[in-house]
């Protein structure tokens, strides 16, 4: 089919320098290879997707051409597929993300996109697209992947690496925080007085999206808009949860800290993390949030 095979990394055809928070990932999963997925958007963007082999695919949208390109895919679960790849020569750069639920037959799409903005070129947002397959002898379901309070009120000590682990804070239905424990603190470089004091004056807080996928299987977004207009890079990241493990994988998209000649270079990578919940020491949601809520 002419399409180009090899290592997936991103938008760059060399490995990158860094992956971040990409250090337990497990190797990517090809068991899409050789299977073709049509899939009906309530959006009305119907499109169909042919899986030509481990990391290409052709992709192609109602009432536009077929388009062939790499990806990425990890699998959270039993039949849960994340599908992660980047729609090459669009403006702003745009990322496709597609969480196939082969137990359910259900799909969602979400759409991301950078460089939007002359103002804030770092800044990212993110659109969901709910849906199902349409798979030969099946009705064709009539539920969705849906917007869920479910993780309101709870708290998980993600581990992405030996050397970095974080806690999220689900603390509202359309924002997250992030903080650390005190133990990676000690692991981590101490932030000056400037930088304890900036991380106080801004914490972390960043609007989020979260999606039941099935019972224990979320989809959580974060799009890191308030980074972004403090002049620092400010990616989306998104997640696909598995609660009952306390595992995830996901992907980064948007630009990363190393400053080049153009600016921000382009980021997209996969990553996982396993971790546990923790019960919150009455600090954690203690700071007033960032964002009006």
């Amino acid at each position: 089919m002419g399409i180009e095979v090899g290592d997936y990394y991103g938008t760059e055809k060399k490995k990158p320098v860094f992956e971040g928070i990409s250090r337990y990932r497990a190797p990517l999963n090809c068991e899409l290879a050789g299977r073709h997925f049509s899939l009906v958007m309530d959006s009305g963007r119907d499109a169909f997707v042919s899986f030509a082999s481990g990391n290409a695919l052709e992709w192609s949208e109602a009432g536009r051409p077929a388009r062939r390109e790499r990806y990425e895919c990890a699998k959270a679960g039993s039949l849960a597929y994340f599908v992660n790849f980047e729609l090459s020569g669009e403006k702003p750069r745009t990322n496709l993300v597609l969480i196939l639920d082969l137990e359910t037959r259900l799909a969602t799409a979400v759409r991301t996109f950078t460089r939007f903005n002359e103002r804030c070129p770092t800044l990212v947002d993110s659109e969901f697209d709910f849906g199902a397959i349409d798979m030969p002898g099946f009705p064709l379901p009539k539920k969705r992947h849906a917007y869920t309070t479910d993780l309101v009120g709870k708290r998980i000590h993600w581990h992405y690496s030996p050397e970095f682990s974080i806690v999220h804070v689900y603390y509202h239905p359309n924002y997250i925080r992030a903080t650390f424990t005190p133990e990676a603190l000690e692991r981590m470089a101490p932030p000056t007085p400037e930088q304890r004091e900036g991380w106080l004056e801004n914490p972390y807080d960043e609007k989020a999206a979260y999606v039941k996928v099935r019972d224990g299987m979320y989809i959580v977004s974060i799009v890191e808009q308030s980074m972004a207009r403090r002049g620092l890079p400010g990616n989306s990241l998104l997640f696909l949860m598995d609660t009952r493990r306390v595992h995830d994988v996901g992907r980064s998209f948007g630009h990363t800290g190393q400053f080049g000649g153009e600016g921000y270079l382009p980021e997209n990578y996969m990553f996982s993390a396993y971790g546990e919940f923790v019960r919150s020491d009455g600090e954690l949601e203690a700071p007033p949030p960032f964002y009006s809520v």
